[in-house]
């Protein structure tokens, strides 16, 4: 009898010994994991550049006052606003030098940037709040992308479709938590880069795109992982990420912007797609943009 209640405590005993061992190993695990991620939130926060000219400003006025300007005139242009044929035209379209003079100054601008942590190992990278950089003309159907969020070591961005060009809205998804919704394009004029793209399509295809967003993409929650356990394209999705609701936007009338094919399609993929069109970089090397 005593020898048998003996041999029940150590056995008790050598099962509390396990359950501690594998409960301290898995501490040691989940400890690893999340020292593994704040590393990489410094290393993304110590790798990033924030690109600034290194050429000397020069007078523009001459050359947005002509009646006709040349090539070699918007390149010029082009250098000293990172504002594109698209983008000048666009402006002064609309009367608007002054503003095109304003994201001149802004581009040769020294503003302080700061880390805004809004997810767990999430951060984007941010004017310290009392600057908003002037943008170029949007237009329905434009697309405006971000390099600056970045979750632990990868630098994802962030992306969102312009719905009303005239009204500057757009609609997003943001991430984790939230459902995709309408807002101000200028709430990209706080991020320490960003580009309008224009994809290469007539306006009957855009207006549909548009129209169906308004739609059928609001609303969506949030899913980081939509490409790889779902479908990346479904005829009636129900979860969306930033860039993905953009890109099936234009999917979905025949026209795929992501420049790489991947499961997951990421803000990069169409900055560096053969089917859009720069109208404005801004914190990004001109030469190189987002590569």
């Amino acid at each position: 009898m005593a020898r048998n209640k003996e041999k029940k405590e150590k056995k008790k005993k050598s099962l509390l010994k396990r359950l501690a061992i594998i409960f301290c190993a898995i501490l040691l695990f989940v400890g690893a994991v999340l020292g593994v991620l704040q590393v990489g939130v410094w290393y993304a926060a110590s790798s990033w550049e924030y690109w600034q000219p290194t050429y000397e400003k020069q007078d523009i006025k001459g050359i947005l006052t002509k009646v006709e300007r040349t090539d070699e005139d918007y390149e010029i242009l082009y250098r000293q606003t990172g504002l594109t044929r698209l983008g000048i035209d666009g402006l002064l379209a609309q009367n608007k030098v002054k503003k095109i003079l304003d994201i001149q100054d802004a581009l040769f601008a020294c503003y302080p940037i700061k880390a805004h942590h809004f997810n767990p190992f999430t951060y984007m990278d941010v004017h310290d709040g009392s600057v908003e950089i002037p943008m170029a003309a949007l237009e329905d159907g434009d697309i405006i992308v971000t390099a600056t969020t970045r979750v632990s070591w990868w630098r994802y961005g962030h992306a969102a479709l312009v719905i009303d060009g005239k009204n500057e809205r757009i609609i997003e998804s943001i991430g984790p938590g939230s459902n995709s919704e309408i807002n101000q394009a200028n709430c990209f004029s706080d991020y320490s880069s960003f580009m309008v793209l224009r994809p290469k399509v007539g306006a009957e295809i855009k207006a549909q795109v548009v129209e169906f967003a308004e739609k059928n993409l609001l609303d969506l929650p949030y899913q980081f992982s939509v490409g790889i356990f779902t479908d990346k394209f479904e005829e009636d999705i129900k979860t969306s990420q930033c860039a993905h609701l953009v890109w099936y936007a234009y999917k979905k009338f025949g026209v795929d912007l992501d420049a790489t094919g991947g499961a997951v399609v990421k803000p990069q993929d169409m900055a560096n797609s053969e089917q859009v069109e720069v109208v404005q970089a801004y914190g990004y090397n001109l030469d190189t943009l987002w590569k």
